[in-house]
């Protein structure tokens, strides 16, 4: 007698949070520090749009974003839409490697922010409209590409 094979037990996997569609209670300024070790506070409800992308430098497979987002001016997003990576705090990541990678782009060192946005591993994104202070798209990144056109989707662009 043949049976079919069981469906494998999913109760052990962590839902990956989703805000897409209706305000979170989330969309928090983030708090944190710069490699150097100053402290920083990043207000999203100031800019019309802010894309945060939440990387470590231990995940292999984030290079190519830990070298876009190295030097804002090639990143292709509109120009209103302001880009700031968010990485753990210092006692997870090492400031001086955070540093190295992030080049001239915008960084907050910060573990609370992680938690304030749901956000499990990287590479993950979050695009807020600080205007309406949504989350109006989020997910796990896989490329520059893909984030783009998530931005643009979300946004509405043409």
């Amino acid at each position: 007698m043949s049976t079919a094979p069981r469906p494998p037990d999913l109760r052990h996997l962590i839902q990956v949070p989703t805000f897409l569609g209706h305000r979170p209670g989330t969309v928090r300024r983030i708090e944190g520090t710069v490699p150097s070790g100053e402290p920083v506070e990043f207000e999203v409800t100031d800019r019309p749009w802010t894309l945060l992308m939440f990387l470590t430098s231990a995940c292999d497979g984030c290079e190519e974003l830990w070298r876009a987002f190295a030097d804002p001016e090639s990143l292709p997003f509109p120009p209103d839409v302001d880009a700031v990576v968010v990485t753990r705090g210092p006692r997870f990541e090492d400031p001086d490697n955070v540093a190295r990678l992030v080049g001239s782009g915008s960084v907050v060192m910060s573990d609370a922010a992680w938690t304030d946005y749901g956000v499990h591993t990287g590479p993950f994104y979050v695009l807020v409209d600080g205007t309406a202070v949504w989350v109006v798209t989020e997910g796990v990144a896989w490329s520059l590409e893909q984030i783009a056109g998530a931005v643009s989707t979300a946004r509405g662009d043409a």
